[in-house]
């Protein structure tokens, strides 16, 4: 097992080396995984990413006879690295079905069983790794990624932590400073009101910036925990679509700036919570949001299998993107600022969805190509109100 000390050499030495091939060749270097290779590297399959009903089946199309094994892995974090359960070596006889039960626990190849795994799985996302071994000798392998639909209850800790999120808290910190960058070269001013502020996160990071800011969230859980950290008098419980403003929120505007990070998708009809919010506004007030791109082009390759409707509570995903805040926003009286879009949204294990991940993370070009086409996963919209 490498140890982190390890892991981190290793990942300088391959820097380094990278650096280096890219100085000699006058080329931009960059290192792809051993599947990007040969085409005969990996397994031809068809499998969903999201599994619907009990029962999950990959599509095995390899022609060829030969030896295939197969393991389940779980999540630890971010990675497929728990063993769930491992099949022995079986002969495969061409083209079938490898088959998970999902209520039964059942692993079946080609319609006979083969195993079972224990139930329920450790979490909503797991995958299959594949290896076949052809009559030749060659060895053929894959990654499946897949995740079980969430049941719809209410927002609570296991949805902040582990359910949706891995850690909502760690997760989020990231974007707090990108946040508070875009306030300050877009001149907010306090009061800054947050919509959908989970557990008080950005609004300590406004604090700390001596920026007075007030929350609201739909998830009683969340706002607990945001009063803890807080104090009283700074969060509120409000279903901001069906819900009246608290008196205490109205009290406190007409606000400098609100702040929609990662929520206008989770309302049905985002752009009538928009005009709702228009209320407690000035003239002057910056609108900040941060969301999803239903035009990305993620969306367009994976279609009903696309990351955004992997968290059970974005009920507008699909209303909501750069062409219908370019729409909306001005019959809104809102004059936009800034609007780009950014970032591959896709963490399925799969390599060949992978690959969008890779080529972002490496290629500048092709970065730029999804910005200047409004391609991206993720929006960053700011406005003004007139």
């Amino acid at each position: 097992m490498r140890t982190p000390a390890i892991a981190q050499l290793r990942s300088r030495i391959k820097i380094a080396l990278l650096a280096l091939a890219s100085r000699l060749s006058g080329r931009h270097a960059v290192l792809l995984p051993s599947q990007a290779r040969h085409d005969e590297s990996m397994i031809d399959l068809r499998a969903p990413y999201r599994v619907e009903g009990t029962t999950l089946t990959v599509d095995l199309r390899e022609r060829g006879p030969g030896q295939l094994t197969a393991t389940l892995l779980g999540y630890e974090g971010h990675f497929p690295a728990r063993t769930i359960w491992t099949g022995p070596a079986r002969g495969y006889p061409g083209p079938c079905g490898l088959t998970l039960d999902l209520a039964s626990g059942t692993v079946s190849l080609s319609d006979r069983e083969w195993g079972r795994v224990r139930l329920p799985l450790p979490g909503r996302r797991f995958c299959w790794r594949v290896t076949l071994t052809g009559t030749d000798g060659v060895r053929r392998r894959r990654l499946t990624g897949h995740y079980l639909p969430a049941v719809r209850g209410a927002v609570e800790s296991d949805y902040f932590r582990g359910d949706t999120y891995v850690d909502h808290e760690a997760e989020s910190a990231g974007e707090h400073r990108r946040i508070i960058e875009l306030l300050e070269r877009h001149h907010g001013r306090g009061p800054i009101l947050e919509i959908g502020c989970a557990t008080g996160g950005l609004l300590a990071a406004l604090d700390a910036e001596g920026i007075a800011s007030f929350g609201l969230d739909v998830s009683e859980w969340a706002v607990g925990r945001a009063v803890e950290r807080l104090g009283s008098g700074r969060v509120w419980v409000c279903d901001v679509e069906r819900d009246p403003f608290p008196v205490e929120t109205k009290d406190r505007g007409p606000f400098g700036a609100v702040v929609l990070s990662s929520v206008l998708e989770h309302f049905a009809y985002p752009f009538a919570v928009l005009a709702k919010l228009t209320a407690l506004t000035a003239p002057r007030t910056l609108l900040l949001i941060t969301t999803t791109n239903a035009d990305s082009l993620s969306h367009r390759l994976f279609g009903s299998e696309w990351e955004g409707y992997f968290d059970w509570t974005h009920r507008g995903v699909d209303r909501v993107s750069v062409r219908s805040l370019r729409e909306a926003l001005p019959r809104l009286g809102w004059r936009i600022a800034e609007l780009e879009t950014h970032a591959i949204w896709d963490v399925a294990a799969d390599p060949t969805r992978a690959t969008l991940r890779e080529w972002w993370a490496a290629d500048a070009r092709f970065r730029r190509l999804l910005v200047e086409r409004d391609l991206g996963d993720l929006v960053t919209c700011v406005a003004v109100k007139e």
